[in-house]
């Protein structure tokens, strides 16, 4: 392998991995609407049901640009050849299992999938030549008290194995970069919420308990805050960052309005018209006590800016959760 990973990819090509998922798929709508070409792959690994994530793709399946291929990052030879034949100019990489509380029931799951998964994809990326978009998170910051998050100041104690993946996977991208001067762009998503949200995060569960009248649980009794972003702005900053001549580059995506869990809730009970039963507890092992990012970096690398309150957020998602199945 070169010093310097040559160019090699089709300039309209994007690879998406994770491409079933919540965020993966409205990143794929997204570059299909801008006329881009794009292969997803998906192992429908099944944290939640499959027809759930069949359901993301339906629009994507219906544009002559999509194709669609079914495989597991973990599938070294799998990955390979398929990179060596669609030969992207730009690999982003959402194939990572989610879920803080469930890393500590697995976390051998999870060191499996996201950090021997994106192993496989960065060797096949450097083959090629192709940029690489990292999708990170915000729990790399662990309980960090210095607040607003900056880039810089990841300290690399996360609080769950899923965040301890996610630093590790930082760290293959930055050592895939340093061996073949692979591309690199990182995002590290806050508290991502909207249309296709998934069923075990805090937005969509908390609406399912208060419609079906059930009572809420809130860990820190209330107090944990997040800095919810809208997956719309998410979207766009990944195209953004694909669109980016930068080689190395890390960046926050967040909304830098963080909201406490309580304030969620109410902001849910103004959307659904409905009142919430509360069910206050202690603070769970994992859970960070706030997170909040600073996008100076973000604003000034690829001009990105978050566009979407969190009642209109709230509201695109009530119009798409009240029409889900089940």
């Amino acid at each position: 392998m070169s010093a310097q990973a040559p160019r090699l990819g089709n300039a309209e090509t994007i690879l998406v991995t994770g491409a079933a998922g919540f965020v993966g798929s409205h990143v794929v709508d997204l570059l299909l609407s801008e006329g881009r070409t794009v292969v997803a792959l998906d192992s429908f690994e099944p944290f939640y049901p499959r027809p759930v994530k069949e359901r993301n793709l339906a629009r994507a399946r219906e544009s002559a640009n999509f194709r669609f291929v079914e495989l597991d990052t973990r599938d070294r030879y799998g990955i390979r050849a398929l990179v060596d034949e669609v030969r992207p100019a730009t690999i982003v990489d959402f194939a990572a299992r989610a879920g803080v509380r469930d890393s500590l029931i697995d976390p051998w799951l999870y060191i499996d999938i996201n950090v021997r998964g994106l192993q496989n994809v960065l060797a096949a990326a450097a083959e090629v030549g192709a940029a690489f978009v990292f999708a990170s998170s915000s729990s790399i910051y662990g309980a960090s008290t210095r607040l607003p998050f900056r880039e810089d100041e990841a300290e690399g104690r996360p609080l769950s194995p899923y965040g301890a993946t996610k630093v590790a996977g930082e760290a293959l991208v930055h050592a895939h970069r340093a061996m073949t001067g692979l591309p690199i762009r990182i995002a590290r998503l806050f508290t991502v919420y909207g249309p296709r949200q998934r069923p075990d995060l805090a937005v969509y569960k908390f609406a399912r308990l208060m419609l079906d009248g059930a009572s809420i649980p809130l860990y820190s009794e209330g107090r944990a805050t997040r800095d919810y972003t809208f997956v719309g702005d998410i979207a766009a900053a990944f195209s953004a960052l694909i669109a980016s001549d930068a080689d190395d580059l890390t960046v926050n995506l967040g909304s830098h309005r963080p909201y406490s869990n309580l304030e969620l809730v109410r902001a849910l009970e103004r959307v659904l018209g409905r009142s919430a039963t509360l069910d206050l507890l202690p603070a769970q092992p994992g859970d960070a006590p706030a997170t909040f990012a600073d996008i100076t970096q973000a604003r000034s690398a690829i001009g990105w800016e978050p566009l979407t309150t969190l009642d209109d957020g709230l509201a695109a998602f009530r119009a798409w959760f009240l029409e889900e199945p089940g």
